[in-house]
């Protein structure tokens, strides 16, 4: 599978389900998998900048075309990738206290006497606590979204609590969403229509540098195979096409480096330890809500090796709809574990040389229940350690 970047021109609308007749076009923080696996393959079977393929080739090329992503990255207007930007880890605790900003990590800890977990029954999770004293105070303003490569390694091969860190050294904060107001006029008048009034919000893939005219550039990245579809070899090629809503355009270029690889540190301790933490860069389809179906059950991506969940920190559920071009119906509605969630895994059975290909299908692996939601990018997921607090 090879790298390709993904570049709005325009203020991306990644719609967030909301019929258009509300008057206004509405964008999510951060586009779902789903949007750029099927960008990707609309793309991939078109010619000529027309979708070429019959309908009845459809479901084959939903099956082949394998896409992960998408990862943020920060780009030079001149091309090239400065760097690659992962969501906030949701184990990272993050609290102000008399102007001091301290960052905790989270772990799992045992049961105490007269305890109960309000889990799903019968998986025994166990309460996620911060190491030492609780700290109080509030969340700062302006919390980073996305964490640089760099930093999110450190917090995957060692997290340790730390006091006095600052926003700007852990990443950046959302995407800044621009909206815009569109009013529809008479051919050949020049004049307003009445009523033809609408709104749409649109995220800009760009953000203020440190000094008054600066700017830094970002793109959506995606992992992608080349396919045979209906007779036809199919494969990205470099363009300018559209992307998302209103059909603004993108350009499409091969990345000049690839994701980042998993770290030795992580690979060794997890072997020889038999516990990591799983933290998902894309959100995951689960046939249990945020519970992964594999907990204690075969791993989806293959081998003897059995994941159990002992603990896991994840937000309010993310909500994906869409339509389905194949039927002509409208999606079930369905929740996701949201980017950024962390599983505290346990593995049992299977030798050290299996633990290590576990960790390798793991890394930049998608762990959701369908293989069809693993193919379109849901639930792409790394590794990090899991140590218990000192």
């Amino acid at each position: 599978m090879s790298v390709w970047l993904i570049e709005p021109l325009d203020p991306l609308i990644a719609r967030d389900g909301r019929p258009a007749a509300v008057g206004r076009f509405d964008t999510m923080e951060f586009p779902y998998p789903s949007m750029l696996a099927g960008a990707v393959r609309t793309r991939m079977g078109s010619e000529g900048g027309a979708f070429t393929l019959p309908k009845s080739a459809l479901g084959e090329l939903r099956e082949k075309v394998l896409v992960r992503g998408p990862l943020l990255a920060e780009v030079q207007p001149e091309g090239g990738i400065t760097s690659w930007f992962a969501p906030a880890p949701h184990d990272a605790v993050l609290r102000e206290e008399n102007g001091v900003l301290r960052l905790r990590r989270l772990f799992p800890r045992p049961l105490a006497a007269g305890e109960a977990m309000d889990s799903l029954p019968g998986h025994g999770l166990l309460p996620l606590r911060t190491a030492g004293i609780d700290i109080y105070g509030k969340p700062p303003k302006n919390i980073p979204s996305f964490w640089s490569w760099s930093r999110f390694e450190r917090w995957l091969t060692e997290p340790q609590d730390e006091i006095g860190v600052t926003l700007a050294d852990l990443g950046i904060g959302k995407l800044p969403v621009e909206t815009r107001v569109h009013l529809a006029i008479k051919p050949d008048e020049r004049v307003g229509m009445d009523g033809m009034l609408f709104q749409t919000a649109g995220l800009r893939f760009l953000q203020k540098d440190e000094s008054p005219l600066g700017m830094r550039w970002f793109a959506l990245s995606v992992q992608v195979g080349e396919a045979r579809v209906a007779g036809r070899d199919l494969a990205l090629e470099r363009q300018i096409a559209p992307l998302g809503g209103e059909r603004r355009l993108a350009r499409w270029s091969p990345a000049s480096a690839e994701w980042p690889q998993m770290p030795n540190e992580i690979r060794k301790n997890i072997v020889d330890t038999r516990r990591a933490r799983l933290l998902l860069l894309t959100p995951a389809i689960f046939e249990n809500g945020f519970l992964p179906g594999w907990n204690g059950q075969s791993w989806p991506l293959g081998g003897g090796v059995e994941a159990i969940v002992r603990a896991a920190a994840v937000p309010r559920p993310a909500i994906i709809s869409g339509w389905n071009l194949e039927t002509g119906q409208a999606k079930h509605t369905r929740r996701l574990a949201a980017a950024g969630s962390v599983y505290f895994l346990e593995l049992r059975g299977g030798t050290d040389e299996a633990i290590g290909d576990w960790c390798d299908a793991a890394w930049l692996g998608c762990v959701s229940d369908n293989e069809q939601d693993r193919r379109d990018g849901f639930g792409m997921a790394v590794l990090g350690t899991w140590e218990a607090a000192q």
